[in-house]
């Protein structure tokens, strides 16, 4: 079922909760599917399961979502605002005294937080997996790309728009697969590699940028 694309519709949740209740109801589901998620993957996760682990009925979960698909994107939604927090304001990097220390505060930032996020490792996992997550992933990276590309203008990069989209996907994607790595790596391991993408990433940048250190 993962290689099964599925129509959009079927991915959207029925209803959004307005009441404080029904709030604390969706909240309860997404929380304890991301607990699930971690334990038993992304094939074995279901609307069974996450109702005796949420401790709300079927029911109530068919309430709000059509599928365990559905229940899965909106978990992505979360985390996708989330991701923004961990890495920061890429239009901003300007604020630095340092490019270099944006660089190293949004690899450290996203890969401290995203260790610690209950269930997002195996979400991650899931994304790359399942083609019903991954238009999500594409869409959230395309849009740290283009931040990433204002943030590199306001440093006093002029680059054409096909060059600059090309090195900010390089960036973004690279990073996020060589983060993946490290996620799943013992931490003496996962440090070393974090480290490493810090200077690569740093020295990419440093081919355009060397001369715009404020």
């Amino acid at each position: 079922m993962i290689g099964t694309a599925m129509p959009p519709a079927v991915l959207t949740r029925r209803s959004s909760p307005q009441q404080k209740r029904s709030l604390a109801t969706m909240e309860r589901i997404l929380q304890a599917g991301a607990e699930l998620l971690e334990e038993v993957g992304v094939e074995a996760f279901n609307t069974n399961l996450l109702s005796e682990r949420a401790g709300v009925g079927v029911r109530a979960i068919y309430r709000y979502f059509p599928n365990k698909w559905a229940i899965l994107v909106a978990m992505a939604e979360q985390v996708r605002e989330a991701e923004r927090e961990w890495i920061g304001d890429l239009k901003n990097v300007s604020e630095f005294i340092d490019w270099r220390e944006a660089v190293d505060r949004a690899i450290d930032g996203y890969f401290a937080s995203a260790s610690r996020h209950k269930g997002y490792v195996a979400l991650r996992i899931a994304s790359q997996a399942a083609p019903q997550l991954r238009a999500f992933d594409d869409q959230a990276n395309r849009e740290l790309e283009i931040d990433l590309a204002s943030g590199l203008e306001s440093l006093g990069l002029r680059l054409g728009p096909e060059h600059l989209t090309a090195l900010c996907r390089v960036i973004v994607q690279s990073s996020f697969r060589v983060l993946d790595v490290a996620l799943l790596s013992p931490p003496a391991e996962a440090q070393a590699i974090v480290k490493e993408l810090k200077v690569m990433i740093k020295t990419l940048l440093a081919v355009y940028l060397a001369d715009k250190q404020r």
